[in-house]
């Protein structure tokens, strides 16, 4: 993760989302929970998200890298920008 959160650039902390998804995350409108279920935040998260996160095998984001973003836009509210 970029600024301000400074996060490891390591394999466990890697998300492929297209543009819109990217956004979407970075802005706090869609988080994703530890089972890979996306959570449309706020109405900016817009419409045809998918349920759940295609995942490749062998590929695990670790659980405290979520964790990490779900709390952060809980604290602050979704759609205030990083």
């Amino acid at each position: 993760m970029g600024k301000p959160h400074h996060g490891p650039d390591v394999e466990p902390n890697i998300l492929c989302l297209c543009p819109n998804c990217h956004v979407r995350l970075d802005i706090g409108a869609i988080a994703v929970d530890e089972d890979w279920s996306v959570i449309a935040r706020s109405e900016l998260a817009g419409a045809g998200l998918l349920q759940k996160l295609a995942v490749r095998d062998g590929h695990r984001i670790h659980p405290e890298y979520l964790r990490y973003h779900r709390k952060y836009w809980e604290q602050r509210g979704a759609g205030e920008g990083s």
